[in-house]
């Protein structure tokens, strides 16, 4: 990926601390209410599972708005709040997305203006399908956060949805603009500047940054082998001790690791790796997550052409294809990517350099049209005739629920 669309978010709010804002606690000793600042820890990785990689700046002013929204006065209740609130907005299945698309914005008796709001709500909806501009385009963070947030309950889910687009785009349009030089007095500046902090680590961690975004012979990105968490939160700046060259060489890295997820999850996985796929589930699972899993299992084999993440909007794909709270399987993943391809820029996309060039395995007994991944699937008819040429058929019957070579997995759970 590019900056320009470095905002393939992660699933996380990063560590640091915002102020929201401020709540009455309707003290009167002095004759006038004095306002108490609310400070809210932002490291809700453990608590909010759901893809919200935004700036302090950004995420100081959903948290405000969060705040506001039943004034707390402790932390725990405002990453409560967070969290009732970005899980609202951050739908993970094709059936959620389209009880969204039908759901009605509460509606006042006059006639003109539910008409009004109901081709708001719609608008919405369309944007989110690629079909109309988003309606909140332009509109101020302040709004925009006051709507995701959502205190009074006067929008849809998709509106939400549609805010928080927007929100995301805004924010990503800043930080890109931070780290695009415009003049080469810019750059001069950019190759001049020095951590705040000023300790020895950090000063040479800027040096390194520099060499290697300057393309210096032999120059190492100094944060290659931290994770996408921890590179979103230096591109982000999180800390503030971070100069634009490091968070410009953040980014690489970060490109460099997404890059690697999606060509991953393009590559035809083989005989073996399709069938420990399909038999990976997700601890305590409950039974819609169960079904989620055997949707998606039955649509990237080729027996189902219904993606169970259709309809969802590229922040929730991405929170499915990075899945960096472990919460979605292989095939779940596999099935996200094949939905968000369409959201990718030109030449982004990771070509199959596993498919196979065997002629038989395009017979017109596979499967592959309706496969995204352009195989016959692990259990299409032209694997199923290999099992039984190579005279696996124990094997086979095995999968299916009957004898035990299978270790007791049952395809069948899957098919049914």
């Amino acid at each position: 990926m590019t900056v320009s669309t470095a905002y393939a978010y992660s699933s996380t709010i990063y560590p640091g601390t915002v102020k929201p804002a401020s709540s009455d606690t309707g003290n009167t000793g002095s004759g006038t209410n004095k306002p108490t600042d609310v400070m809210a820890a932002t490291d809700l990785r453990q608590d909010v599972g759901v893809e919200v990689t935004l700036s302090p700046a950004a995420l100081q002013l959903l948290a405000q708005q969060a705040a506001a929204a039943n004034t707390p006065d402790l932390e725990a209740q405002i990453t409560e709040k967070m969290k009732q609130v970005l899980s609202a907005i951050f739908l993970d299945s094709a059936k959620e997305a389209g009880q969204a698309d039908t759901a009605l914005p509460p509606l006042t008796g006059d006639a003109t203006a539910d008409a009004s709001r109901k081709a708001a709500a719609q608008q919405a909806t369309d944007f989110i399908h690629g079909k109309a501009a988003n309606p909140f385009t332009g509109k101020t963070p302040a709004e925009l956060a006051a709507v995701i947030v959502d205190k009074d309950g006067k929008y849809t889910v998709n509106e939400r949805r549609a805010a928080y687009s927007e929100f995301a785009r805004q924010d990503n349009a800043r930080i890109t603009d931070e780290l695009t030089p415009k003049t080469d007095f810019d750059k001069k500046v950019n190759d001049a500047e020095v951590p705040k902090s000023g300790t020895k680590d950090r000063l040479a961690s800027a040096k390194a940054a520099t060499d290697f975004v300057n393309g210096v012979a032999k120059a190492k990105n100094p944060f290659d082998g931290k994770t996408r968490d921890e590179l979103t939160a230096i591109i982000d700046n999180d800390t503030g001790d971070y100069t634009v060259n490091e968070r410009r060489a953040a980014l690489r890295q970060r490109d460099t690791l997404e890059k690697a997820v999606l060509t991953d999850l393009a590559k035809t996985p083989n005989l073996d790796e399709q069938l420990k796929n399909n038999s990976e589930t997700i601890a305590g699972a409950t039974d819609q997550q169960v079904a989620r899993e055997r949707s998606a299992t039955r649509f990237v084999n080729g027996l189902d052409k219904t993606n169970p993440f259709a309809g969802l909007t590229r922040e929730e794909l991405n929170a499915v294809v990075y899945d960096e709270t472990k919460s979605y399987t292989t095939n779940e993943r596999r099935a996200a990517y094949a939905e968000l391809k369409q959201y990718l820029p030109a030449g982004s996309v990771p070509a199959d350099s596993s498919s196979s060039t065997d002629s038989t395995s395009n017979s017109s007994n596979s499967n592959t049209s309706s496969n995204p991944y352009n195989t016959g699937g692990a259990y299409s008819q032209y694997m199923t005739q290999q099992l039984i040429r190579a005279q696996n058929t124990s094997y086979f019957l095995s999968l299916l629920g009957g004898g035990s070579a299978g270790g007791g997995f049952s395809l069948v759970n899957f098919l049914s």
